[in-house]
């Protein structure tokens, strides 16, 4: 699966709609100038060698803007002009066919028309779907009695998949009159979480008089689109309130500068320590076996990360994380890597059965690995691959541990058993920096520290899991 795509603003081509003057590769250069973020090129009535032809001109103006370009259908025409990908419909050959045809790195949409085709391309692997249309649209006739999706079909369809790692882009019909409106809709309406991730349209930018115009109207109103739907997160709790108790958590953190002792690998303690003093912490790297104990028992919260494995090391995590249960320290596990090799998964396992973790933090491959469950795998710190049901992986390894744990990645997956929520703020380039998910490791533990110390105690409601999500 193709993770890093934006199909938040998604053209699909029509060269009968191109207005009088124009050239269809005038019009997609508009429309990216605009705000299209994914091209697919979706040629009907062309024979294969204009097909082609095509395909060449637009894949040269979708990469001189760093956008996307998928074939409508043809896995021959994609082959033949290498593009990133395809999308296919569902009398097409499968989504698994093409994956062997085209590789791993190329992105493979779908058209799915009801929720159970949308679950099972989510299944199969597809990078994202296409609704069905959402209204009648005359580049897609369907027959008189055609009356669409709808925004409440729309809502169902992004329910049932909730559970999966899947972009869903709408389609048909939709321009700068109706848009807002469905917008709008699906942000108050749904109700586990999983939102829209982009509009698709036609005749709204290609027949516009000015694409680049038509396409700047349209994403102005999908930046209005919600990526995190609160509801999931209590739904007693406003967005204001949450962003009143971050503002909060800050302040007690930074008046009272707590210890956290972070026993990590070479390669971040120097990053680590920094961040952890701008959020308003006081680092500890302290690994020697002769006061880890000590420290535990001071500190704040207890951070262990296996990145640096060694015996002395392994040591010290055994004793640091017995002292912290001990002194009733919280501790944050982050088990770095822990699918790579039999001694870290072994290790790991081992700890988490030698003291109490308050929360159990890792990227999909090591919470994969540790929970027995099939899916992505680690590839020395690296994750590939997907997990099918992130929610129920989460929830059924909090309940196992009795902890909480959190699953890192594009979204982050947390549930301490009871309550499970996503969070969708990932961003590409966080995967190309070392630490960024070792640093969030002391982030939560910090945020844990606050809760544990200043809201925990007057407080009952399991709100503890939106300190982690914090």
């Amino acid at each position: 699966m193709v993770k890093n795509i934006d199909i938040s603003l998604y053209l699909v081509t029509d060269s009968s709609l191109v207005p009088k003057g124009k050239t269809l590769a005038q019009v997609v250069e508009e429309a990216i100038e605009g705000g299209v973020t994914f091209v697919q090129l979706r040629e009907k009535e062309c024979d294969t060698r204009e097909f082609i032809q095509k395909a060449i001109e637009i894949k040269k103006i979708c990469k001189e803007h760093n956008v996307p370009f998928v074939i409508n259908d043809r896995i021959d025409v994609a082959l033949a002009v290498d593009a990133d990908g395809v999308h296919l419909g569902q009398q097409d050959m499968t989504i698994e066919m093409a994956k062997s045809i085209l590789g791993p790195n190329k992105i493979i949409g779908i058209t799915a028309e009801t929720n159970e085709q949308a679950i099972a391309a989510a299944k199969a692997g597809a990078d994202y779907i296409g609704s069905l249309a959402i209204y009648p649209t005359s580049t897609k006739p369907r027959g008189e009695d055609f009356t669409g999706l709808g925004k409440e079909g729309l809502v169902s369809l992004l329910d049932s998949i909730s559970e999966y790692d899947m972009k869903v882009v709408a389609i048909g019909g939709l321009n700068s009159s109706n848009l807002d409106d469905v917008v709008q809709y699906c942000n108050k309406n749904i109700t586990k979480g999983k939102n829209l991730d982009g509009v698709a349209v036609v005749s709204a930018i290609i027949a516009a008089p000015d694409a680049k115009k038509a396409s700047a109207e349209l994403a102005s109103i999908i930046a209005k689109i919600e990526k995190v739907n609160t509801k999931t997160l209590n739904a007693a709790t406003p967005d204001y309130e949450i962003v009143k108790k971050v503002g909060e958590a800050l302040y007690r953190i930074k008046a009272n500068s707590p210890l956290i002792h972070t026993l990590t690998n070479f390669v971040v303690m120097n990053d680590t320590a920094n961040a952890t003093i701008e959020i308003g912490g006081s680092p500890c790297m302290a690994h020697a076996l002769g006061e880890v104990e000590e420290f535990a028992t001071i500190a704040g919260c207890v951070v262990i990360n296996i990145g640096s494995l060694s015996a002395e090391w392994n040591d010290s995590f055994y004793l640091a994380g017995r002292a912290a249960e001990k002194a009733g320290t919280p501790v944050v596990f982050d088990p770095v890597a822990a699918g790579a090799t039999h001694y870290r998964l072994k290790t790991c396992k081992s700890l988490l059965q030698s003291f109490k973790v308050t929360v159990l933090k890792g990227n999909a491959g090591e919470i994969s690995a540790i929970a027995g469950f099939g899916g992505a795998a680690s590839k020395g710190v690296d994750s590939t691959g997907t997990v099918d049901k992130p929610f129920e992986l989460v929830s059924k390894l909090a309940q196992q541990l009795n902890t909480c744990v959190c699953m890192t990645g594009a979204t982050d997956y947390i549930s301490d058993g009871k309550k499970s929520i996503s969070l969708h703020n990932g961003h590409e380039m966080l995967g190309n920096i070392t630490g960024s998910g070792c640093t969030v490791g002391n982030l939560v533990g910090k945020f844990y520290y606050y809760y544990y110390n200043y809201y925990y105690y007057y407080n009952d409601d399991d709100d503890f899991i939106i300190y982690v999500y914090i």
